[in-house]
């Protein structure tokens, strides 16, 4: 199981740093949010050089879209229903056919999710909102 801790201001949206290691590289992910004429945008980026993704929050009554290269998706894509009532679905990977799911850790921790990929099932993460302080990274609000 990799580790990410976020950082920041408590808002994934605002100015969240999440730093990790994956196979034991480091990683940053970075989260900026800014106000546009048409709405909000959030720009993900990977190591400083990379941008995953693009979170364009509408304005209206949904959550709006979520743009990966030249591919747009309602944002509604990354919150399915899962397996269970407590779960949420979504498809990435492989040509968007890897399916993973967030599920709720109990009800000791209502925020907290685990990150399961489905085929085959295992559990590949864990986001657990607990603020902790953390060497050589600061105040961490998730891990």
């Amino acid at each position: 199981i990799n580790e990410l801790y976020f950082t920041g201001q408590g808002d994934p949206r605002h100015k969240c740093v999440a730093i990790g290691y994956h196979r034991d590289e480091p990683v940053v992910y970075k989260f900026d949010t800014v106000d546009l004429p048409q709405g909000t945008r959030t720009t993900v980026t990977y190591n400083e050089q990379s941008v995953l993704a693009f979170f364009d929050w509408a304005l209206a009554v949904h959550l709006g879209s979520v743009i990966k290269g030249t591919d747009r998706a309602p944002m509604t894509d990354l919150v399915m229903a899962g397996s269970v009532p407590t779960a949420r679905a979504f498809e990435s990977g492989r040509g968007g056919r890897e399916r993973f799911e967030w599920r709720r850790i109990g009800d000791k921790h209502p925020f907290g999710y685990e990150l399961f990929s489905l085929e085959p099932e295992s559990r590949i993460g864990r986001y657990d909102p607990t603020p902790r302080e953390l060497p050589k990274i600061g105040r961490a609000y998730a891990l």
